[in-house]
């Protein structure tokens, strides 16, 4: 067991990390859906998203994102979400499928890892004809949502280059966090808040870690725009009390934890013990 908070860090995010992600096996997967997707809609596009391809998923709660783009006026006119989304269950039957909670996809279920979330989305073009962005179902509400999947991509990766490869390691760890107290932030929004305090270059994780809960308090007291659509809109008013609560909470004892290693005499055994508050089980006891 590990004596000092770097190692505990290094050995924690080895131990969030999800299976090895084989991209052969999700593009068998993926093509395959689409073939048979292909016999009932006219599809124009189909391609992976979410945190899989983007390298900011955690053990236990990942899935494939696949993106497929429908022919609106075929498949998406005058239909309501929750329409198009049955539409898909019943073309993919032979599967066990459920609509996934935030209900903007069909989720296909298999022996072996990983699931596919297959989201049915729309073009919505400029004047000139190239792709603004997409709309997503989101049949909780019967809105379509807006969305811009390859431009987050790219901006993600940008920062991974000047912020540092932790960056998206950091990601994990707060999507980590997240799951082990209540989920009451969706994956995109963590990127969303990472993208605006994740900022300059990598120092530690102690400080990073410290820096998203230090900034995101502030940045979910009010509606966080991003790019063609709120990341926070999901979140009423109770719900947004609840992560500002919580947000607060593992700011404090981020802030405690760092000081206990740089500030306190190198207490890297009360600093490793608080750590493991905020992030549970997997973060290494001191020793």
């Amino acid at each position: 067991m590990p004596y000092t908070v770097p190692v505990s860090f290094d050995r924690f995010r080895q131990n969030i990390e999800p299976p090895s992600y084989q991209k052969e096996t999700a593009t068998k997967r993926k093509d395959h859906l689409v073939s048979l997707l292909e016999e009932a809609f006219v599809l124009l596009d189909a391609m992976p998203i979410g945190s899989l391809p983007r390298a900011t998923a955690v053990k236990g709660h990942a899935d494939l994102d696949v993106m497929v783009v429908l022919h609106y006026g075929k498949h998406i006119k005058n239909k309501k979400p929750s329409e198009v989304l049955q539409d898909l269950r019943d073309c993919l039957g032979d599967y066990r499928t459920n609509v996934r909670k935030n209900g903007q996809a069909v989720t296909l279920h298999y022996k072996s890892w990983p699931n596919v979330d297959i989201v049915p989305v729309c073009r919505v073009a400029d004047d000139d004809g190239t792709v603004a962005h997409y709309e997503v179902p989101n049949m909780n509400d019967e809105s379509w949502i807006p969305s811009q999947p390859v431009r987050h991509s790219n901006e993600m990766t940008d920062r991974n280059k000047t912020f540092g490869k932790e960056f998206k390691r950091i990601i994990k760890m707060i999507k980590w966090w997240n799951h082990q107290h209540g989920s009451h932030l969706q994956s995109y929004h963590i990127e969303v808040l990472a993208l605006q305090s994740l900022t300059g270059s990598f120092s530690s994780y102690p400080w990073g870690v410290f820096q998203f809960f230090d900034k995101s308090v502030g940045l979910t007291q009010g509606s966080l725009w991003h790019n063609v659509g709120y990341a926070d809109s999901y979140l009423d008013s109770k719900k947004r009390q609840e992560v500002q609560k919580r947000l607060e909470t593992a700011r404090d004892k981020a802030s405690t934890a760092w000081y206990k290693t740089y500030r306190s005499n190198d207490d890297h055994e009360g600093a490793i013990a608080i750590w493991g508050q905020i992030f549970g089980g997997e973060f290494p006891a001191h020793g």
